[in-house]
C-alpha cells in the first residue's frame, strides 16, 4: 500500500484489521527495511514503536474495561509517555471513562506531538489526576520511571518489548501479572517468521 507518491502509507493515519496491518508489515520486510519505515519513512512521517490494530486495541480496551468493572475505579485514565497519542487516540471510543493524554515531550527521537496531549512528566501526571489506571507503552530505552509509577500502587498496564524498553530495570523481577497478546506487533519483530516480541504486564491490579 503506498501514496500517490509511491511512499508506503502511513499504518496508523487510521485503525485497519490485524490480518491486513500484518500482511503490510510483511510486505515491507520483504520488500524494504521495517526500522526505516517505523523512524518516520512513511506518508505520515510517524515514529512508530508500537503498531496497532483494531484487534490489538480491542485487547487493551478489555484490560481496562475489566479493571474498572471489577474495581468500581471512579478516576479517569491517564496514559504517560504517549508519544504522538495515537494509542489513546485508538482507545478512546472503546473504553468507558475519560482518558488523559500526556508526555514529558522531551527531544528524543523526533515525534511530532499533537497540541491536545498535555506537556506532563508521568508522576507530576499522576499526581494531578488520581487516575484510576496508568498506561505507558513503550518506555524508553533506559527509562526507570515505570518503577516510581508502580511505587504509587495504581493499576498499571505496561506495554513493550523487554529488550528494548526500561532495560536493566528489574521491572520482570517485581510482581505482575504478564497477558498473553494475541494481535501485539512491534517494530522488532520478524513478520516474516512469525517471531513477536510485545509484552503486556499489569501491576498493582
Amino acid at each position: 500500500m503506498h501514496d500517490e507518491n509511491g511512499v508506503f502509507i502511513d499504518i496508523h493515519r487510521e485503525l485497519r484489521e490485524y490480518h491486513e496491518v500484518l500482511s503490510f508489515f510483511k510486505r515491507i520486510q520483504r520488500e524494504s527495511s521495517v526500522k526505516e519505515y517505523c523512524n518516520g519513512s512513511n506518508a505520515g512521517g510517524r515514529w512508530i514503536y508500537q503498531i496497532y490494530s483494531d484487534e490489538f486495541i480491542d485487547e487493551i480496551a478489555g484490560i481496562i474495561n475489566e479493571l474498572l468493572n471489577s474495581n468500581n475505579y471512579k478516576g479517569p485514565i491517564l496514559e504517560v509517555m504517549s508519544g504522538d497519542g495515537k494509542l489513546s487516540e485508538f482507545l478512546r471510543p472503546k473504553v468507558n471513562v475519560q482518558t488523559i493524554v500526556t508526555d514529558a515531550k522531551t527531544s528524543r527521537d523526533n515525534i511530532e506531538f499533537p497540541k491536545w496531549i498535555e506537556t506532563k512528566d508521568a508522576i507530576e501526571a499522576i499526581d494531578q489526576y488520581n487516575p484510576s489506571i496508568v498506561v505507558m507503552c513503550w518506555e524508553p530505552f533506559y527509562s526507570d520511571v515505570s518503577l516510581d509509577v508502580i511505587k504509587r500502587r495504581i493499576p498499571t498496564i505496561w506495554i513493550g518489548d523487554p529488550s528494548s524498553s526500561a532495560v536493566s530495570t528489574g521491572l520482570s523481577e517485581m510482581d505482575h501479572k504478564q497477558i498473553i497478546a494475541q494481535y501485539a506487533l512491534c517494530r522488532h519483530d520478524d513478520f516474516l517468521t512469525g517471531e513477536y516480541r510485545t509484552v503486556i504486564r499489569l501491576f498493582n491490579s
